[in-house]
């Protein structure tokens, strides 16, 4: 992990090992790290649905693997099933930007595009 240069020390960077190397360190990471968020989260929902729901609304106590399926459910049903951040893609962004485009400009009505102003009754009159 680290190399001596003239009388110090200094660690590897990143950058610095090769692409497989990198490639199973990233895959290693993600055989512990996914499984254990996986089993935390699942393991907190259980506690706050078995702590609050009895309780509250008098519903029976779950397991943990029904905690992972209302994890699941609560997956499809508000974020429409996609694993990736919904509607942030940039071809929705572009497809916004195109039809604000050929609306023109918010709050403009007539010929020229005025304004609508408040006279003294609130009424709206055009602003001249």
């Amino acid at each position: 992990m680290t190399q001596q240069r003239e009388g110090y020390s200094r660690r590897r960077k990143w950058c610095d090992y090769s692409r497989g190397t990198r490639i199973a360190v990233m895959v290693a990471a993600a055989l512990v790290f996914v499984p254990a968020f996986f089993a935390l989260f699942g393991a907190v929902t259980m506690w706050l649905w078995n702590w609050l729901m009895p309780a509250i609304f008098h519903l029976p106590t779950i397991g943990f693997w029904q905690a992972v399926g209302i994890l699941a459910l609560a997956q499809i049903l508000f974020k429409g099933g996609h694993f990736r951040r919904a509607g942030r893609s940039k071809w929705k962004k572009e497809r916004i930007r195109d039809r604000m485009a050929e609306q023109g400009p918010p709050f403009t009505s007539g010929a020229q595009g005025q304004p609508f102003a408040k006279d003294a009754q609130g009424e709206g009159a055009r602003a001249e």
